[in-house]
């Protein structure tokens, strides 16, 4: 998908950088028969990525299958590629990438696969369908069917609902801002009164959220579409004192939105399940190269956090890490 970063990006605020680079999931380098797997992440440092990372890890050291990351320190196409092209010349059995760019990441990945390379999508597909052997990713659709449904519950099925999203155009917000809408319209007492747009700024996020829901009596709800608008979310209701009468359902996950969550200045978020993600990867990657049926499009579960399940152990598998298990 395009601009899949910003996104993911707030939630690395405060987080130090995973050591990434050429981290191996077992002991011994590739030889013999062991099959080597390269893992791409749009860059380094980011939670979301560092989870994945993780999933693909552990499943990697299951099979008895070399995995090493590699991802660029910084949000850049351009370095992304470069780290693409050297793999070409490196030759593992298979490459895992959250590409950083639907388009510039073409030629790269085309050079892989024609080396040989099978290529393995997380979190985002380009343009050209035929270099991917799959891609992984979770159906943001049905992730904001899911918001809407929990948004009536906290709502009473009254009220009006705003979004609050980071720029027009964004395939992933677009995607669960549809699901949003298509859910809402089950519920003929809550009204979806439109969009406003944060450009992924927190501090605008946060104007737009006080300003609405001071001037707004009858706003019941915000649906914030990624970390930013969440966070920016819970700092326009605190400043206009509307903190739990407005309820607040965001998408995806990150420190301080799980402390909103613990103090209950947020009511939910759905969360993706990018550790799943991780492992759905390297076993597809050992299925393809063995010359098993792998499906085209593939895509991992959520859950939806509250201030009460948080902390449970089935919500917390699915918690973004910035550090991996033992």
């Amino acid at each position: 998908m395009k601009r899949t970063l910003p996104l993911r990006a707030a939630a690395a605020i405060g987080v130090a950088a995973l050591a990434l680079t050429a981290c191996g999931s077992g002991d011994g380098g590739p030889g013999g028969d062991r099959k080597r797997i390269v893992y791409v992440p749009a860059v380094t440092g980011i939670p979301f990525y560092n989870t994945v990372a993780c999933g693909a890890k552990h499943k990697a050291k299951e099979l008895g299958v070399t995995l090493d990351v590699q991802g660029p320190p910084e949000f850049d196409p351009a370095k992304q590629s470069a780290i693409v092209n050297a793999l070409v010349g490196d030759r593992p059995d298979a490459i895992m990438i959250s590409v950083a760019d639907a388009k510039a990441l073409i030629p790269p990945l085309k050079l892989a696969k024609d080396a040989g390379i099978k290529i393995i999508g997380i979190d985002g597909d380009v343009d050209d369908r035929s270099i991917m052997t799959t891609n992984i990713i979770s159906n943001n659709v049905q992730g904001g069917r899911l918001a809407a449904a929990e948004m009536a519950k906290l709502t009473g099925g009254k009220g009006e609902i705003m979004g609050l999203n980071n720029d027009p155009g964004n395939p992933l917000g677009e995607a669960r801002e549809q699901g949003f809408v298509d859910e809402l319209k089950k519920y003929p007492g809550m009204k979806y009164i439109g969009t406003q747009y944060s450009k992924n700024e927190t501090a605008k996020a946060a104007s737009i959220a006080s300003s609405a829901s001071s001037s707004n009596p009858r706003l019941a709800g915000i649906y914030a579409m990624s970390t930013t608008n969440s966070e920016g979310a819970v700092t326009g209701l605190r400043e206009s004192g509307r903190t739990g009468k407005v309820k607040l359902v965001g998408f995806d996950i990150s420190g301080p939105i799980e402390n909103a969550l613990r103090a209950r200045q947020m009511d939910g978020t759905i969360v993706q399940h990018p550790y799943r993600e991780g492992e759905m990867g390297v076993q597809s990657a050992m299925d393809a190269l063995a010359g098993k049926p792998v499906p085209r499009d593939q895509s991992a579960d959520f859950v939806f956090a509250t201030p009460d399940n948080l902390d449970t152990p089935k919500v917390q598998q699915y918690v973004y890490k910035t550090e991996c298990a033992e």
